[in-house]
């Protein structure tokens, strides 16, 4: 007894203004800098400026006599737990959110100071003293490898956090018969940088905990503030506020957000914490890093027959959770990419530095692992004299092919691999023809590619040893008509609200404004993960259409019971439940919710008041665990694109401009495609910034871009308009037909610049362009190499 909208059309596809847009352009949003409450004071943290040093005491006498000063506290002072080591496949690192006895990274929290506004907290913050003893230092993987290195943790006897020895057993005969081409291939440290930087103010009243944190996991915080101060999770709330962009860095949970609640309890006064840009660069998780060895069995032809090396990951420190060696392991399944690569052996390695915790950023590990393989497959078109266009095309899945098993063990069940690379070399060919009629003579332009598959809707529990893949929804008929739906996945921008609000009006056949979305409460949303691993769509609509055929069958029932028919010859048409074809025969919504929430007399026997439904979905065929083979169908399902770039390259100056850029790409069924073209939008401005500007250098384990002064994001002038062609359709495995975009757009630019560069300095002889960021001191060396 399902009635369906046979009559109206979809509500997907169209191109909407989001709804939570009038809000935040008026100024009306409620960022973290915005909670305010009544008494509230501020906190500073005093950071260490040495990378490695034992901390042998503090003395903050005179910060405490300072003006407005209401407490210092240092790591000893603080009775809270070590935050858990959840991961029993990874060595322990057992940190706590201040430091006790070892500072191992500029930037590491030693003692807050709190007072009564920020300004007061941070002079006095100055007055503290710490008495370190330096260590010797290490900020290089190759120093932290090498027999004679510091070690960060001496009881572990090296300083390896993480290591997977892959099983090179299948691949040795294809390496031992065929010929091999390799390279070494570097994507070096960054940060997410969002508009926003973090935030925490906490108040504890009547025995119970509330947190306002920018994250994007409040259920995943909430767990963590339970394990490391001793309540329970049900004596916590956390509410997200606003969030000014999130791009996984966010998804970390970071010590301020132990230490601010932690001051509330104990002053029984609210606090508050805002991170500026300085503390952001040294204190949020860092990125990438991530270098790989990687080699190719090649057949005559040119195609891979096989693969293997290993993905080195500098760690930094390792004292976040989650452990920053994620990106590693999904950089290893997104390695083949979309090919017919059959077989690979990459090990893996993550390794601790005196440098700033790495951790999640928008591609985790996509990026890396798509500009090693791209890049190795222009090396061995160049090496064996074929044209690398060609060589993507014998190796590129076809419709046929699907489904398909990677060599990693994703498993590819829809997608159009081969249409959206071959149209996205038609307009690359024709973006490059273009600069190159109105380029004045000896220009040198080029053009490059990135093709790859991208996991969405990740189980979790390889890198938090705790939670899967499964999210929730609260959908909640007033009297009405209208629905309030609350979910667990968050909002940091990228129009979750737009979204989740669409699928319901698509599911109960409503207008979108009858809908209000409500998320990022742990007390008001149903348990669920978050956004992370652009998974929101995919799990909160699965919930959402789960929730939504409970609700359309009881709507059935009871419209049949109001007007006298069969369920069977109703249909939901518009809002209304319709006989099939008397139209004048009908009950809206709202007199079904009249008849279930109010005249509860007028309801069919046996059927209980209220019209709401709570569902949670977790996508099938999920490895939470890698399999006995070693293999990991990580990801509920695989988004495709393939990127193409045209870039002007100076030869005098080194400086590269991207004059264009084009997306074509396979989301499945797309929602919004508004909101989808922001998603593209943004990642690829992001990717350009990570390709040409965007590096954290260290010396000695001293950060040496520390402000936005040494940090170079790119602005409107560096970033071209992006064309975007959707080539997809509903995809036959997932609700509603949609898969996920959240990373996509950040995924290609490093390979696809990169190959346009070397293109655009061909006629130069530079070959070999093999690490980002693409600086013009990088490339001027390459040309004068090139040139000698």
């Amino acid at each position: 007894m399902q009635a369906m909208d046979a009559g109206r059309p979809t509500l997907l596809g169209e191109s909407s203004p989001r709804i939570e847009d009038d809000r935040l352009l008026a100024g009306r949003g409620r960022f973290i800098a915005d909670v305010a409450m009544p008494g509230m004071l501020d906190a500073a943290f005093v950071r260490s400026d040495v990378p490695h040093a034992r901390l042998r005491g503090l003395d903050s006498a005179q910060a405490r006599e300072s003006p407005g000063v209401h407490a210092v506290f240092g790591g000893a002072d603080l009775d809270v737990r070590a935050v858990p080591d959840r991961m029993p496949w990874v060595r322990p690192v057992r940190h706590f959110p201040l430091a006790r006895d070892r500072v191992r990274y500029v930037g590491c929290p030693l003692a807050v100071v709190v007072a009564e506004d920020r300004y007061l907290a941070e002079d006095a913050a100055e007055l503290v003293h710490a008495d370190l003893e330096p260590l010797p230092t290490v900020d290089t993987v190759d120093g932290a490898l090498s027999p004679d290195a510091p070690l960060l943790y001496p009881d572990w006897g090296d300083n390896v956090l993480l290591s997977v020895e892959a099983d090179g057993s299948a691949v040795e005969a294809d390496f031992a018969e065929l010929r091999t081409i390799s390279g070494t291939f570097t994507t070096n440290r960054h940060s997410a940088a969002p508009l926003e930087g973090r935030g925490v103010a906490a108040e504890f009243r009547d025995d119970r905990l509330t947190v306002w944190t920018s994250t994007q996991a409040a259920f995943v915080v909430r767990a963590m503030l339970a394990a490391v101060l001793g309540l329970p999770e049900r004596n916590i709330r956390v509410i997200t506020p606003d969030v000014g962009g999130g791009f996984g860095q966010k998804n970390e949970v970071y010590p301020e957000e132990y230490v601010v609640p932690w001051l509330a309890m104990r002053l029984r006064r609210p606090v508050r914490w805002i991170e500026d840009r300085h503390e952001h660069l040294i204190a949020a998780g860092h990125a990438r890093d991530t270098t790989t060895d990687l080699s190719a069995a090649v057949r005559e032809d040119g195609t891979i027959a096989a693969l293997r090396g290993r993905v080195r990951t500098d760690l930094g420190s390792g004292e976040i959770f989650p452990a920053g060696y994620g990106p590693s392991l999904v950089a290893v399944g997104s390695l083949c990419g979309p090919y017919r690569i059959p077989k690979q052996a990459i090990s893996v390695q993550g390794v601790v530095t005196n440098k700033t915790p790495t951790g999640g950023y928008r591609g985790y590990g996509a990026p890396e692992g798509t500009f090693a393989l791209e890049r190795l497959v222009d090396k061995i078109g160049r090496e064996l004299g074929i044209d690398p266009l060609e060589l993507r095309r014998q190796m590129i899945l076809s419709p046929q092919d699907l489904p398909y098993e990677t060599a990693a063990g994703a498993v590819l069940r829809s997608g159009t691999h081969r249409h959206a690379f071959e149209r996205a070399v038609e307009v690359g060919d024709r973006m490059l023809a273009e600069e190159r009629e109105k380029a004045e003579p000896g220009a040198l332009l080029g053009s490059g590619y990135a093709t790859y598959v991208e996991g969405v809707a990740a189980t979790a529990f390889s890198i938090t040893g705790t939670w899967s893949s499964q999210d929730s929804a609260d959908v909640r008929f007033d009297a009405e008509g209208g629905v309030t739906v609350a979910v667990g996945v968050s909002a940091m921008g990228q129009g979750a609200h737009t979204t989740v609000a669409t699928l319901v009006a698509e599911a109960l056949s409503l207008p979108v404004d009858q809908v209000r979305v409500t998320m990022g409460d742990t007390d008001t949303a149903p348990y669920g993960l978050g956004s992370w691993a652009s998974r929101s769509a995919l799990v909160a609509g699965g919930a959402v259409e789960r929730a939504a055929d409970v609700l359309r069958r009881k709507g059935t029932t009871i419209a049949a019971h109001l007007l006298e028919a069969s369920p069977d010859d109703l249909e939901l048409v518009d809002g209304r439940f319709q006989v099939r074809g008397s139209p004048g025969s009908a009950v809206s919504w709202a007199q079904i919710a009249q008849s279930a929430l109010n005249r509860t007399f007028e309801l069919p026997p046996g059927v209980d008041p209220g019209l709401e439904a709570r569902a949670t979905y977790e996508p099938a065929g999920l490895d939470h665990v890698p399999r006995p083979d070693g293999k990991m169908n990580a990801a509920a399902s695989y988004t495709n694109a393939t990127h193409t770039a045209v870039v002007r390259v100076d030869a005098t100056t080194g400086v590269v401009e991207v004059v264009r850029y084009a997306v074509v790409h396979d989301c499945g069924r797309v929602i919004n495609p508004l909101t989808l073209a922001g998603q593209i939008h943004g990642g690829v401005a992001q990717g350009i910034g990570g390709t040409l500007y965007e590096h954290l250098p260290y010396e000695d384990g001293q950060p040496l871009a520390t402000t936005f002064t040494e940090y170079l994001v790119p602005g409107a002038c560096e970033v071209p308009d992006v064309l975007v062609e959707e080539v997809g359709g509903p995809a036959p495995d997932t609700p509603f037909g949609v898969k996920g975009a959240g990373e996509a757009g950040i995924i290609g630019p490093p390979a696809a610049i990169a190959g346009a560069v070397e293109n655009a300095l061909a006629p130069l002889g530079v070959t070999g362009i093999d690490s980002t960021p693409l600086t013009p001191s990088v490339l001027r060396r390459l040309i004068e190499e090139a040139r000698s």
